[in-house]
């Protein structure tokens, strides 16, 4: 019998696994499912808008392109955008009925994408974009998993575009995790970062029940039995609200003053899961407060610490409800943001001397610990007290 060398069964097994990994991989080189475009600066319609179905076989986290590079999409590009000409800056975001992300091999073959940066819907932005061609998928999050969605193109920020608000979903897990209590417990308290973009009242229904919350509940709170009253709140500084929901599937919503923090009072609480949404009364705020459960009634006289820290972050005396005042450092003075990102759109520009009432935050993101602030014309956008170790945003004395 005629042995084959050692050598080539290596190398034939090698190519084997190359050609398998590359069927595995995406292919920037395959036709567009859903077609092309070129566009140039001043592209019309604003936006543009794409139908499409997203999700594929391909697992593009195994295929390591890089951050946030994750879901499930086809070996094709969906679709193909070629840009005629350097654009400022150009905006894609896919708006799907499930949880999407978005993957791009730019012109110059490098990868960029996206997971939830605009509620659950994927945006990528690009500034001063090369031109050239820029290939797309709309991947699923979760495997096996097929949905319509639209690709939005557009000039301007990701915040004009737009998002999928799916409502309150109690069968989420709670962003901030659950606790079990009995008789006895006292006071319970942790610090959360309410907001959304769902409007209760497009999904709940509840006479005066105004504000927005996320989709996944911020809390859950089981009660090993039932107690003869307990209260609820999420003392803040900002204009928020509480959305509950009980073992028996019922809706509460907290009563709100202006200037008062939201509170509900629950007379004979069932034993079971109580879950709860802590949401802003302004479609686009967010502001960190504490949550809490006590035994007792809180009077005038309860607080609850705020801690306004980030990490990588000095330490801060700005709080919401103060005022601020822009450092005399900030010579050209500093970008105010329509969404607490730095892709979003600049409203205007903070310069020095200049005075803020903060209405939101703080939102801790890599790039800086972030508040919404308003101007004395009433204007709001977000912008970053400093980064690193500088500091350009200092509460008045």
């Amino acid at each position: 019998m005629r042995r084959i060398p050692y050598f080539f069964i290596l190398c034939a097994l090698w190519l084997t696994a190359v050609e398998a990994g590359a069927q595995a991989s995406l292919n920037p080189q395959g036709e567009p499912r859903y077609g092309a475009l070129a566009l140039a600066p001043g592209f019309q319609p604003r936006p543009v808008r794409v139908e499409l179905l997203s999700g594929g076989d391909i697992d593009v986290k195994a295929l390591r392109l890089g951050d946030n590079c994750l879901g499930y999409a086809a070996r094709d590009p969906d679709f193909a955008i070629e840009l005629a000409q350097g654009f400022e800056r150009i905006t894609f975001l896919a708006a799907s009925e499930a949880d999407s992300t978005l993957i791009i091999s730019g012109p110059d073959h490098r990868w960029s994408c996206n997971d939830d940066s605009n509620g659950l819907n994927p945006a990528l932005v690009f500034f001063r974009a090369l031109p050239g061609r820029y290939r797309l998928w709309v991947g699923s999050y979760a495997p096996e998993t097929f949905a319509e969605s639209a690709l939005y193109i557009s000039e301007s920020g990701p915040e004009t575009l737009p998002t999928t608000a799916t409502g309150p979903d109690p069968a989420r897990a709670p962003l901030y995790g659950e606790t079990s209590l009995g008789p006895g417990f006292g006071l319970h308290s942790l610090q959360i970062l309410g907001g959304g973009r769902s409007q209760i009242a497009d999904f709940v229904d509840i006479d005066g029940c105004d504000g927005f919350v996320g989709e996944a509940p911020d809390f859950s709170v089981v009660l090993a039995e039932e107690l003869a009253e307990i209260h609820f709140g999420f003392y803040t500084r900002a204009a928020m609200t509480l959305l509950a929901r009980g073992p028996a599937g019922s809706w509460r919503c907290a009563e709100t003053w202006p200037g008062a923090y939201p509170k509900l009072h629950i007379e004979a609480a069932r034993a079971g899961r109580h879950l709860f949404w802590a949401g802003s009364r302004d479609a686009r705020n967010y502001a960190a407060g504490v949550f809490f459960a006590s035994e007792s009634a809180p009077d005038e006289t309860f607080s609850l610490e705020i801690d306004s820290a980030c990490a990588g972050q000095l330490t801060t005396e700005l709080a919401v409800g103060s005022i601020a005042h822009v450092a005399e450092a900030a010579e050209s003075g500093w970008p105010v943001h329509a969404a607490a990102d730095t892709a979003a759109t600049v409203l205007y520009r903070a310069t020095p001397g200049m005075t803020l009432r903060l209405i939101g935050g703080p939102v801790c993101k890599d790039d800086g610990r972030w508040w919404r602030a308003e101007n004395d014309a009433g204007l709001a956008g977000w912008l970053r007290d400093g980064h690193g170790d500088g500091v350009w945003l200092l509460a008045n004395d």
